[in-house]
């Protein structure tokens, strides 16, 4: 792939990105077209197995997919009856053959952004407007929360309970714990950090968690917190000055590894000083147990991306509507290609697409048999 497919992004993808995945801003009465959401499975090859649509009479976006320990998927997302209606959240259970088992909404005001799978097989979701919900594995609900504030993040603690991160009010990074029955045990706002929100957080070994997120002065911060939710360190990551802006959109796994060091993969969108086009990286940084560097990869993917049980990556793209390159969304539909990057962020492989065809990815994860699940969406026809 030559330089201009890996690292060229237009200003108008930056901001189709940062509305999927803003808070609150999982579908929006600016475009009057209504949309369905689907997931497309292929092999490790990036050959499509199923492709699975769902329209449930509304406006269904998909913004996260989680692999199921029975070989299925769970999404989560938002649907609109009309355009002028509340947006409600939606979660969907797709069998490992393809079929939709079952989908609910849920009366809250924004879109699901954040679901943990757990080990009893049930399912923890918070939105845009700070309620929080679980599921059994059929999708009857168990119990639901609030609080106060987005819930980009949710992780599963061992006792199954959930913690979850975001802001309060826009402003003040927020993480809560709830317990197995949604009863809140804490809720502690940080605003040491400043002005900023989380957007992901992983369960810690110690019965504490690692947040991540951004501020308005830094780009990156992460901090790991006790069983007791007080801050046992903080990073914060600046960027170069030759950047005239620089703006984190996803943060797409924070976890804890068994020696107690931390990997983050997430993406930032950077702006060189004069540039009229800026580029977006994919960044995977590792630190050790008490937050110190240990190392750090960087590699110019502009589209959905996971880890791959290899050790490498892969991401999901469309092919550019200006005919040239990858991106994570067009006006046009195309195949999905599942692109294979070594650990490195080199790509070794991009798939010949799949027989589907998409306006949008959202998502993209790593099956339990080593294939890949991809979320998108098109308008409806």
């Amino acid at each position: 792939m030559d330089e201009t497919r890996n690292r060229a992004i237009s200003f108008a993808l930056l901001f189709l990105i940062a509305l999927v995945f803003a808070p609150g801003c999982l579908s929006s009465d600016v475009v009057a077209d209504r949309h369905d959401l689907s997931v497309t499975r292929t092999d490790a090859a990036g050959i499509e197995i199923w492709h699975a649509a769902f329209d449930g009479g509304g406006d269904e976006y998909g913004t996260v997919i989680v692999p199921v320990s029975d070989g299925g998927l769970l999404v989560g997302g938002s649907v609109k009856q009309s355009p002028g209606s509340n947006e409600q959240a939606l979660l969907l259970k797709i069998a490992e053959d393809g079929r939709i088992e079952w989908n609910r909404s849920f009366p809250t005001r924004y879109g699901v952004e954040a679901v943990a799978a757990h080990a009893d097989g049930s399912f923890t979701a918070g939105t845009g407007d700070g309620s929080l919900f679980r599921v059994a594995g059929d999708g009857t609900p168990v119990w639901s929360s609030r609080v106060s504030g987005s819930v980009p993040g949710v992780s599963g603690l061992p006792d199954g309970g959930i913690v979850a991160a975001g802001s309060r009010h826009d402003r003040d990074v927020r993480v809560a714990v709830a317990n197995d029955t949604g009863s809140l045990l804490r809720e502690r706002t940080y605003p040491d950090l400043g002005r900023g929100r989380a957007l992901g957080v992983a369960s810690a070994s110690d019965g504490g968690c690692i947040v991540a997120g951004t501020t308005d002065s830094h780009p990156l911060w992460v901090m790991r917190l006790d069983e007791e939710g007080n801050v046992t360190w903080t990073r914060t990551f600046e960027e170069g000055p030759e950047f005239a802006g620089v703006t984190l959109y996803r943060v797409y796994s924070v976890r804890e590894k068994p020696d107690s060091s931390v990997d983050l993969l997430y993406r930032v969108g950077r702006t060189l000083e004069g540039e009229a086009v800026g580029r977006s990286v994919t960044v995977d940084r590792s630190l050790d147990r008490d937050g110190s560097d240990m190392g750090v990869t960087e590699f110019h993917m502009p589209c959905p991306v996971t880890r791959a049980s290899d050790g490498g990556y892969a991401c999901a793209c469309l092919e550019s509507s200006e005919g040239e390159g990858y991106t994570m969304g067009n006006h046009l539909g195309s195949p999905i290609h599942v692109m294979k990057c070594d650990d490195r962020g080199e790509i070794v492989r991009v798939s010949a697409g799949t027989e589907a065809e998409v306006e949008i990815v959202t998502d993209i994860v790593q099956t339990l048999d080593g294939g890949f699940a991809v979320l998108g969406g098109s308008t409806k026809t």
